[in-house]
């Protein structure tokens, strides 16, 4: 099984980060949010407009641009 888009998980779905496909402008910026590879995210909301998730005690929204550089595997469906 090979790790895909952020964007294409359903919201509620628990995603574990293994790569970050961008350049090095959104790479940095995306790292300097906290989204690093390994590190374990809830997928909040997904669809037009913002992309919302969820990084260790922190909601953040995103483009649907950077999302979509974001690869990552599921885990799990979380409970909250």
């Amino acid at each position: 099984m090979s790790p895909k888009p952020i964007d294409q998980f359903p919201p509620g779905s628990r995603v574990k980060i293994v790569a970050l496909n961008a350049g090095c402008a959104a790479r940095s910026k995306l790292l300097s949010l906290g989204l690093i590879p390994g590190t374990e995210v809830v997928i909040k909301n997904t669809g037009c407009g913002p992309f919302k998730l969820k990084v260790r005690e922190t909601d953040l929204i995103l483009g649907q641009g950077l999302a979509q550089k974001i690869l990552a595997y599921g885990s799990e469906t979380a409970k909250n």
